[in-house]
């Protein structure tokens, strides 16, 4: 027989054959099976492990089933063993994260609620001694909360959070309301239709027909001046309120 890496075993000899065709089973021959034999044995995988595996151990497809837990290096791990140290290594992560917020930190997320450690910016009132580190920061300045036992966090829905300094608040606790810039023009010339008359910014000249004057119309065509944002800058009238492109999330405070 003759032993091969993949652990298979086929006939160098056929002893019938031999037999049949009247042929000595020859002791060199014999010593050729033996020691091949021998040494497919020796290269089979324990139990117990005092063989190691020469090659690939292949399973064909199956499962190994009920291993234990690796304990040593080079050891096998089983399936539990791996999403227990998964679950370990997302643990030690969000740790890491948190590690880099401080209380009073501001983050947009498009989480809808309270979660983890950090609270909605809707304007909420919180208890003073669950978050106590959070009231020291920012205390009442957002709202007094029952006035006893609770205080308010930071109310964002529906506003930008902008960059503290130059035209901004005076600080991060006041709101500042909407502007616009003046719209301003200036006309020129002795009346109507005179010629020379001239305009700027917001106002424009053109002719109208039949233009009123103390309530009676003209004759014919005559000079009229109106006034329209939107022919100054494109932005007038294209909202009832200042709106830049935006999109809506959610803000939320570090809390804990």
């Amino acid at each position: 027989m003759s032993f091969d890496s993949e652990g298979n075993f086929t006939r160098l000899h056929n002893w019938e054959q031999d037999r049949l065709n009247d042929i000595g089973i020859l002791s060199d021959r014999h010593d050729e099976e033996d020691n091949n034999f021998a040494d497919g044995l020796n290269n089979c995988f324990l139990r117990d492990g005092r063989v190691g595996l020469s090659g690939a151990l292949k399973m064909g497809g199956n499962q190994i089933k009920n291993l234990a837990a690796g304990t040593a290096d080079g050891d096998a791990v089983n399936k539990s063993q791996v999403e227990g140290k998964i679950d370990n290594l997302k643990d030690e992560i969000n740790s890491l994260l948190e590690e880099n917020w401080c209380i009073g930190d501001i983050k947009a997320s498009l989480q809808a609620a309270n979660h983890g450690k950090w609270l909605l910016c809707d304007g909420q009132a919180v208890s003073r001694t669950t978050y106590a580190d959070l009231f020291t920061l920012i205390g009442t300045n957002f709202g007094t909360g029952d006035g006893v036992t609770t205080f308010n966090v930071p109310d964002y829905r529906g506003k930008f959070l902008r960059g503290l300094g130059g035209n901004s608040a005076a600080d991060v606790y006041t709101v500042q309301a909407e502007g616009l810039p003046n719209l301003a023009g200036w006309l020129q010339g002795a009346g109507f239709g005179v010629s020379g008359s001239d305009c700027d910014g917001t106002l424009f000249k053109g002719k109208g027909e039949g233009v009123k004057v103390d309530n009676t119309s003209s004759a014919g065509p005559d000079w009229q001046y109106s006034f329209d944002a939107s022919a100054y800058n494109a932005i007038y009238g294209a909202s009832s309120h200042v709106t830049p492109v935006n999109q809506a999330v959610n803000y939320f405070i570090k809390a804990l």
